[in-house]
């Protein structure tokens, strides 16, 4: 069967119009395919956490670090020189206030107070007799003063020698407990030798440091907590004195807390921890940081309403450590977004990650 030149032309205009027909069709499946899978995007938006804003009460805490020191603290030494006879105090005991500790020899001092009593009986015995002479005129005026005279002088040098002996017995300043010793009976010490350490610590006192733009907002009275490594509790303290000028150096000021410490847990020289409560806010909204948008002059966070973004503009109070206050912009139930923000914008469909 021979085919003619009409009949070819005829059937290969069929098969490119039967090829556009089939190319149309996949490519309209395409286009749908393709505005099936948009819309699908779009219905689910981009994938971002929101947390729900409550009313909670929280605190302007300020940090610090200080050292504890003891109430009281002396290095016990001698106000005169001598040879220690006795020592009457045992390493680590507590000591009460004027209770004896050590004894130097003394006999020296003692041999010339017994001579100066003798010395004044014998003038008050003759200031006696020549008061009575001098009222018959038996005695002048001048030798009978001066019989009262040396009277006085005994009874001063007798004074002064007592003071001498009372030096050589050495005394507790105040209650406290007595540390280890350095002396021992037999050794000859002067005023600069230290005997030991006494340390009263039934109240501990607390050195730290602020910056100075704190110094308006803490005075005596002031309530602190601490804590000291090694111990669970927290101990709750009281400023009671405030230095009255800045370091210039470190642009801080100094203060200093007590606290009691009955129980002596405390010891003097250890590290405190220290928080001061400036602030305390009932019913405060807090965010987030990383919800804040800061911008030229303002701070932003987005709110996930009807699923989409919504950019609101806000005030901040409190900076706490992983959170900031909100004091204008939000109420309380509003949904906040605090992931995914980088790409969002204002308007953008929003899906809620559990």
């Amino acid at each position: 069967m021979k085919l003619n030149a009409k009949t070819i032309s005829v059937g290969i205009i069929i098969i490119i119009v039967v090829g556009l027909v089939v190319s149309k069709m996949d490519f309209s499946k395409a286009e749908d395919k393709s505005a099936a899978g948009a819309s699908t995007k779009k219905q689910e938006g981009v994938y971002v956490k929101a947390l729900p804003i409550n009313k909670e009460t929280i605190e302007e805490v300020l940090q610090s670090k200080g050292s504890i020191i003891p109430n009281e603290e002396v290095m016990i030494t001698s106000e005169s020189s001598g040879k220690v006879t006795q020592i009457a105090f045992n390493e680590g005991d507590y000591v009460k206030e004027g209770q004896l500790l050590v004894t130097l020899d003394d006999r020296e001092l003692q041999a010339q107070l017994e001579r100066a009593v003798y010395q004044e009986e014998f003038l008050e015995k003759k200031a006696n007799r020549e008061k009575q002479l001098n009222a018959r005129g038996g005695v002048s005026d001048e030798q009978y003063e001066s019989t009262i005279r040396d009277l006085q002088t005994t009874q001063a040098d007798i004074d002064l020698i007592k003071t001498q002996i009372d030096k050589k017995k050495i005394r507790a300043p105040f209650s406290g407990t007595i540390g280890l010793r350095y002396i021992s009976e037999g050794k000859y010490i002067t005023s600069s030798d230290v005997i030991a350490d006494l340390v009263d610590a039934s109240s501990i006192k607390i050195d730290f440091t602020l910056p100075e733009k704190y110094m308006g907002r803490i005075k005596s009275g002031t309530e602190i907590l601490f804590e000291i490594d090694g111990l669970e509790e927290s101990f709750e303290g009281r400023v009671y004195a405030v230095e009255p000028k800045i370091d210039v150096a470190t642009r801080t000021i100094s203060l200093r807390a007590v606290a009691p410490n009955a129980s002596g847990e405390i010891l003097p020289g250890a590290f405190a921890n220290v928080s001061i409560i400036l602030n305390r806010i009932e019913d405060a909204l807090c965010v987030p940081t990383e919800a804040i948008i800061p911008e030229m002059n303002t701070k932003k966070v987005f709110l996930a309403k009807e699923g989409k973004a919504v950019s609101v503009n806000v005030e901040t109070g409190i900076r706490l450590s992983d959170r900031i206050q909100i004091t204008e912009g939000l109420q309380e139930g509003d949904s906040v977004v605090v992931s995914g923000i980088l790409k969002i914008r204002n308007g953008t469909q929003l899906s809620i990650l559990d």
